[in-house]
């Protein structure tokens, strides 16, 4: 079954053209695009999370490896499964429809993944037939879901409209009758892998460390999640956790969690109370962040919701948590995702991908470039490097990586108005 609810059509901005008209003094002629949201019942959303075949990929969103299958999340749709087991040859194996689904994490044959509010935990021992084993219900508590916990918004209706308004209304904030709607921005940092958990990047904010998952259920919030029974996930707490929170990255024993303003590092020792035991602030901006034993890197890019105008690679200084400090600057052109494979490192920074030999940190050389253009998250290991772009899933072996080599593209192909 499915509604229509009218009364909370989404204004935004098509076009910021004003038009004065001469029959409406001190008003302006705005034109805007309408959606207006469709809910589904939640049982039978949940009844047909395998019911759609493989189908064209729109939109790329989160990566996530397991095992030889790509796991390649649509933003607020669902889960594209695909066969890697030949890398020269990706075959889209099957879609799990999981409306309003940003992040994911697998664990043994566990599958978690966000449905707006909720964490459903799917059991992917078969990863073409999931079986949905449970759920948390108000994980992500700021996440929209729809009129009350029984329905799930699974298709906006769009239709342009022009709309006129004194010129001393703030059009931005919508009309009488009207609500804007919100959801959390999914940017993250390469998670590491560890025994049975698979390898996730660069657009996680759900990151599965041990028998816990932790995550930004908001922006200034870490959320803590047990597994200790791994289809029956439970709510440790939510912790005031720094400001602005983007990503997360583990490492052993520590989260590092990027900010519009900067990072800050918490213990996970004691794995269900993490505790900060460090920080670093920055100019405002996006910031993806990665780690090894003593470095850590952070991209800023500028011209987007964050502020900020920078647009650089900074090498942090994180042998001592309680003092990290700047090591390096390198002025790039607008980086995004971010990776690294021993004293290799990755860095998205459209038109192209820069591949450096990150032995010295602090002076690093630029071996060669991958000239794909937009690409904003990737996974490097062992040589292979998955690296997903707004028109491509791509592949490459960088065994020498001063000439990687193109294994395969399988094609995104975007949806008109999306």
């Amino acid at each position: 079954m499915r509604k229509n609810i009218g009364l909370l059509s989404l204004l935004t901005i098509a076009a910021g053209i004003l038009t004065f008209q001469a029959c409406l003094k001190d008003s302006v002629s705005t034109s805007y695009k309408v959606y207006t949201p469709i809910y589904t019942l939640k049982s039978e959303v949940l009844a047909a999370l395998n019911s759609n075949p493989t189908q064209p990929i729109s939109k790329a969103g989160q990566l996530y490896i397991k095992d030889n299958y790509i796991y390649l999340n649509e933003p607020e749709k669902g889960i594209h499964i695909i066969d890697n087991t030949d890398p020269r040859h990706p075959s889209q194996k099957a879609f799990l429809a999981i409306p309003g689904n940003e992040n994911l994490a697998i664990h043994g044959n566990i599958l978690y993944a966000d449905m707006y509010s909720d964490l459903l935990t799917l059991d992917i021992t078969n990863p073409l037939h999931a079986v949905l084993k449970g759920s948390l219900h108000g994980a992500f508590p700021n996440r929209f879901y729809g009129p009350d916990s029984n329905w799930v918004l699974t298709k906006w209706n769009i239709h342009d409209t022009v709309v006129h308004t004194k010129l001393d209304n703030n059009i931005y904030y919508g009309l009488p009758g009207t609500n804007i709607l919100t959801f959390a921005n999914a940017s993250a940092a390469l998670s590491q892998a560890s025994a049975g958990t698979g390898i996730a990047g660069s657009a996680a904010t759900m990151a599965l460390v041990g028998d816990y998952i932790y995550a930004v259920p908001e922006r200034h919030t870490l959320g803590v999640i047990s597994l200790a029974n791994p289809t029956s996930p439970a709510l440790v707490r939510n912790i005031s956790a720094g400001f602005d929170l983007e990503t997360i990255f583990p490492l052993r024993d520590k989260l590092f969690l990027g900010s519009m303003e900067g990072i800050y590092v918490y213990s996970i020792s004691d794995p269900a109370n993490p505790a900060k035991v460090g920080t670093f602030s920055h100019g405002r901006a996006c910031d993806p962040v990665i780690a090894d034993d003593q470095y850590a890197y952070v991209t800023l890019r500028s011209g987007t919701a964050c502020g900020g105008n920078s647009n650089e690679l900074d090498v942090l200084d994180a042998r001592d948590m309680l003092y990290i400090g700047l090591l390096k600057t390198y002025a790039l052109n607008k980086p995004t995702g971010l990776g690294k494979d021993g004293n290799t490192l990755f860095v998205c920074d459209s038109p192209a991908v820069r591949i450096y030999d990150a032995a010295n940190p602090t002076a690093l050389q630029q071996l060669s470039t991958i000239p794909v253009s937009k690409a904003y998250d990737l996974i490097a290991v062992n040589k292979h490097l998955i690296l997903a772009s707004t028109d491509g899933l791509y592949q490459y072996d960088y065994s020498d990586p001063n000439h990687p080599v193109l294994l395969s593209r399988l094609p995104i192909q975007p949806t008109p108005n999306e």
